[in-house]
C-alpha cells in the first residue's frame, strides 16, 4: 500500500454523458440496477437538487471548466463543423489550468467535445452523424488542453463499440482505434493512471464516458441481460412518461448502459482503495445533463424538465465529508469554485467567474445559501429553478413568441401541470427574478427581455 506524500486531496471526477438523476437505484425512482452507485452514495454527500445550467454536452463542459455561462465562454451550443465560432477559447482560465499551476497532475480520459473540427483534420476525425456536420475533433497538445498533461481523449464520436482516442503528444495521424465497449476501455486507462500516479504530488483525473448517450443499442449483452423479461411499461414507471415509440424501444438499453457504468465505477473505487488513497481522494459522480426517455413525450435533453435539467451529483471525501443527503440547490457553474475550495485552493478562485462556491458548507457538513439556479440555452430557452418552482421561457427559434412554463415542485413533482396561465402575478414575479439573474451575470438577453416586457 502506498501513502500519499502531499497534503492536498486528489480528485476523480466521473461524468458519463446523458445520465439522468432519476436513474440511480438508491433514489427509488427508475427501476435501474446500480448496486455500486447505491453503496457509493451511502458513503457520500448526495445532492437531491443538482442542475445542469445548459443541458447540452458542450455547453455543460464549457461551464464546468470556466465557471462562466455559455455567452461568456464561447461554448454556446454543441461544437461541430457547422459552428466554427463555438469552442473553448485557448486563453480561458480553466479549472484544470488552475490545478496544473498549483502542482496537480491533471489527466483527461474520454469525450472532450470542446473544439470544432478544422478542415485539415477531416481525414483523421469522424463525423459519426448523418446530418452533414463533422462532430469529432482533434485537440492538439498545448494551451487548448488547458493543463491536462495526461490526455487520452477525442472530440465527439458516438461509436461505443469502436471508439478512438489520441494519447498525450501523439499527432492526429496516430489515432488509436479500439474494439471494446468504450466505458470498459476508458476505465482500464483510468485504473492504470491511478495505479501509476506519482505520490509526490496530487492528481486530478477526469473520466468522461460517452454512454448512456445514444446510440442506445450499443451496449453489451451482459448488461442487457439484467433486464431480461422487462417491458417498457415495467421500466418507464414515471407518471409523466409515454410507454410507446422511441422510449419504449430504448429504455432497456439505456438502463443496461447505466448498469454497465455502475460496474466501471466499482473498478475505479477499488483502484483508489488498492493504492491506499481512498480517504484523501475526492470522488465526484455526476453528468452533463439528463435524458427525457419518454417523459412528457420527449427524448434526449435540452429542456427545462427535471429529467433533462437535473443531474446526479454525489461527492465522497472520507477524510472530510460526513455521508448524508442534502436539498441544497447547486448547478454546473458553481462546481469549479466549489471544488477549488474543497481542494484547499479557495484563494485561486477567479474573481470574475459567475459561479459561487459552496465548498465551505460542504466541508462544514451544512447547507449553503444558493437558492436559485439559472437555466440558459441560447436566447431561445431560459429560466430558473428554486426550492419551490421551475420557471422557463422557451421558443423554437428567435422569431417565435416564448411559451411560459411554471411548475410547482411541491404540488406537482412530475411537472405535469403548467400553472403559468392561472398565476399571472407569480409569472410576473418570476419574470422579474429571471431578468435580474441574467443582469447580475451580465447576460445581454436581460436587456432584450426587459424591453420586451413579456410576462
Amino acid at each position: 500500500m502506498e501513502h500519499l506524500k502531499n497534503s492536498r486531496p486528489n480528485l476523480v471526477y466521473i461524468f458519463p454523458d446523458e445520465f439522468r438523476a432519476q436513474s440511480m437505484g438508491f433514489r427509488g425512482e427508475d427501476p435501474v440496477i446500480t448496486p455500486n452507485l447505491d453503496a457509493f452514495a451511502a458513503e457520500s454527500l448526495v445532492f437531491q437538487n443538482a442542475y445542469s445550467n445548459s443541458p447540452l454536452c458542450s455547453p455543460y463542459r464549457g461551464i464546468l471548466f470556466t465557471g462562466r455561462y455559455p455567452y461568456e465562454n464561447g461554448v454556446v451550443n454543441n461544437c461541430h463543423s457547422g459552428r466554427p465560432d463555438c469552442y473553448l477559447r485557448r486563453e480561458a482560465k480553466c479549472f484544470s489550468d488552475i490545478l496544473a499551476d498549483n502542482g496537480y497532475q491533471c489527466g483527461y480520459i474520454g469525450k472532450w467535445h470542446l473544439d470544432f473540427p478544422k478542415e485539415e483534420d477531416y481525414p483523421f476525425v469522424d463525423s459519426c452523424r448523418e446530418d452533414g456536420f463533422v462532430w469529432d475533433a482533434y485537440t492538439p497538445p498545448g494551451k487548448c488542453r488547458h493543463g491536462f498533461s495526461f490526455w487520452y481523449s477525442y472530440g465527439c464520436c458516438d461509436r461505443h463499440f469502436t471508439p478512438h482516442y489520441w494519447k498525450n503528444e501523439m499527432g492526429i495521424e496516430a489515432r488509436i482505434d479500439i474494439k471494446q465497449w468504450s466505458p470498459v476501455h476508458e476505465t482500464d486507462v483510468a485504473v492504470d493512471y491511478i495505479r501509476n500516479a506519482s505520490t509526490d504530488k496530487p492528481f486530478a483525473l477526469f473520466l468522461a464516458h460517452n454512454p448512456p448517450h445514444m446510440p442506445f443499442e450499443e451496449v453489451p449483452e451482459e448488461y442487457l441481460n439484467l433486464y431480461e423479461g422487462k417491458n417498457a411499461r415495467e421500466l418507464l414507471t414515471r407518471p409523466n412518461a409515454v410507454t410507446t415509440g422511441i422510449a419504449a424501444e430504448n429504455v432497456k438499453r439505456y438502463f443496461a448502459a447505466i448498469s454497465g457504468l455502475d460496474a466501471q465505477l466499482k473498478r475505479v473505487l477499488d483502484a483508489l482503495e488498492e493504492k491506499g488513497i481512498r480517504d484523501n481522494t475526492i470522488v465526484i459522480y455526476t453528468s452533463d445533463h439528463g435524458e427525457m426517455m419518454g417523459s412528457h413525450g420527449k427524448m434526449y435533453k435540452g429542456c427545462c424538465y427535471d429529467e433533462a435539467f437535473k443531474v446526479p451529483l454525489i461527492i465522497r471525501y472520507p477524510e472530510k465529508i460526513r455521508p448524508r443527503n442534502t436539498d441544497m440547490l447547486i448547478s454546473t457553474v458553481d462546481l469549479m469554485p466549489t471544488m477549488l475550495e474543497m481542494m484547499g485552493l479557495g484563494e485561486c478562485i477567479p474573481g470574475d467567474i459567475a459561479g459561487h462556491s459552496v465548498g465551505d458548507a460542504i466541508l462544514g457538513n451544512r447547507d449553503g445559501e444558493i437558492r436559485q439556479v439559472l437555466y440558459t440555452l441560447t436566447d431561445n430557452r431560459c429560466g430558473f429553478a428554486d426550492a419551490r418552482y421551475t420557471f422557463a421561457m422557451e421558443r423554437p427559434d428567435a422569431g417565435a413568441p416564448y411559451e411560459i412554463l411554471l411548475y410547482d415542485h411541491q404540488e406537482d413533482p412530475f411537472q405535469m401541470h403548467n400553472i403559468a396561465e392561472e398565476n399571472p402575478e407569480l409569472v410576473k414575479e418570476c419574470y422579474r427574478q429571471l431578468v435580474k439573474m441574467l443582469e447580475d451575470c451580465g447576460n445581454p438577453l436581460a436587456q432584450k427581455l426587459r424591453m420586451d416586457g413579456a410576462g
